[in-house]
C-alpha cells in the first residue's frame, strides 16, 4: 500500500497544470533541489519509477532531450533519470552562483507550480493520522531553498540527518499553509479534517473520562456512606442522629443504588442535591466521631 506522502506526489502528477509556463515551473522546482549536473549529464532523483517518469516526459517537453533511467545502486530506493540538456545546466548554475532558485514566473501561478516540483522531487510529509510533519531534503541548495521559502512566507526549521540538511515544519496550520500556497488544496484539506477529527476524538476520550472518573468518585463516596450508617445502626447509634440526618441515613440504605439526585427526588420534603450531599457527608463525620467515642 503506497504511503500517505507517495500518494500525495502521484496525485500531483496525475493533475498537471494545462499552462506550458506552469508545467515548466514544475520541472524547474524539481531541478532545483535534486538536479545534479556531472559529466556534461543532469541526473535527478525521485521517490518511484510514476513519478519518475512523470519528470521524463516534462524533461523531452521542454528540453527535447530523451531521459534515461539511471542503474539502481544496492540498496538505493529511488528511481533516478539522466539527460543532456545545455539549458537545464544553466540553470543549475545560476542557482549555485546567484543562490537563487525561483525563476521569473511567466503567470499568476507558476510560483505555486514551482512549490509543487520542490515538494515533489525532495518532500516528505507523513500520514496526519500519526504525526504533522512535513520535510524537505535539498541536498546541497538549502540556502538558495530557504530564501525562496521565505520570500513564500514559509519559515522553516532545520536540523541534521546523517549528516544532510533537514528543512521541516510539525506545525499543523503551517503544514496546511505550504500546500495551500503550492495549490495542493486537496493534501491541505486532508490534514484540516485529519485535526478536527483528532480534536474531536481527543474531546470525546476527556469527556468519557471524566464521566467515568465521576461515576468512580460517586460509587466510592456511597459506598462510605453505607458502611458508616451500617456501622451506626449494628451499634444501636443510628438513632441517636438528628431526625432529618436519621430519615437521610436511611434512605440511603433503602436505595443504596440511587444516584444523589434520584435520592434527593425521593426526600419528604425534598431536598436539593448539594444539600443530600451535605447530610450524607455530615451522618460520615459522626459516625467517625460516635464510634471513636464507644472504642
Amino acid at each position: 500500500m503506497a504511503s500517505f506522502c507517495i500518494e500525495q506526489k502521484e496525485e500531483l502528477v496525475a493533475q498537471m497544470p494545462k499552462n506550458s509556463c506552469c508545467r515548466r515551473a514544475l520541472l524547474h522546482g524539481a531541478l532545483a533541489v535534486r538536479g545534479e549536473y556531472a559529466q556534461n549529464m543532469v541526473t535527478l532523483s525521485l521517490d518511484n519509477l510514476c513519478l519518475a517518469q512523470a519528470v521524463r516526459a516534462l524533461v523531452f517537453e521542454f528540453f527535447g532531450k530523451e531521459a534515461e533511467f539511471v542503474r539502481k545502486k544496492q540498496g538505493e530506493r529511488t528511481v533516478s533519470i539522466s539527460f543532456h540538456s545545455p539549458a537545464a545546466e544553466r540553470y543549475l548554475s545560476e542557482i549555485v552562483t546567484t543562490e537563487s532558485m525561483a525563476p521569473m514566473p511567466k503567470c499568476h501561478a507558476c510560483a505555486s507550480y514551482f512549490l509543487q516540483g520542490i515538494f515533489l522531487a525532495c518532500g516528505r510529509v507523513s500520514s496526519p493520522q500519526k504525526q504533522y510533519c512535513l520535510e524537505l531534503l535539498p541536498r546541497n541548495r538549502e540556502k538558495a531553498l530557504n530564501t525562496y521559502l521565505f520570500e513564500m512566507g514559509i519559515e522553516m526549521k532545520r536540523s541534521e540527518r546523517a549528516g544532510q540538511c533537514v528543512m521541516y515544519l510539525k506545525n499543523s496550520g503551517a503544514i496546511e499553509d505550504f500546500f495551500a500556497i503550492a495549490m495542493m488544496n486537496a493534501t491541505a484539506f486532508r490534514m484540516m479534517n485529519a485535526k478536527i477529527e483528532s480534536d474531536i476524538r481527543n474531546t470525546a476520550n476527556r469527556v468519557a473520562n471524566c464521566e467515568t472518573n465521576n461515576i468512580e468518585k460517586a460509587v466510592a463516596a456511597s459506598a462510605r456512606q453505607i458502611a458508616a450508617i451500617e456501622d451506626l445502626e449494628s451499634r444501636g447509634l443510628l438513632s441517636s442522629l438528628p431526625e432529618e440526618l436519621e430519615k437521610t441515613a436511611r434512605l440511603r440504605l433503602e436505595h443504596r443504588d440511587l444516584s444523589l439526585s434520584q435520592l434527593a427526588a425521593l426526600s419528604v420534603p425534598p431536598i436539593t442535591k448539594p444539600g443530600l450531599s451535605h447530610r450524607l457527608n455530615k451522618i460520615v463525620a459522626i459516625a467517625g466521631r460516635l464510634l471513636t467515642e464507644t472504642v
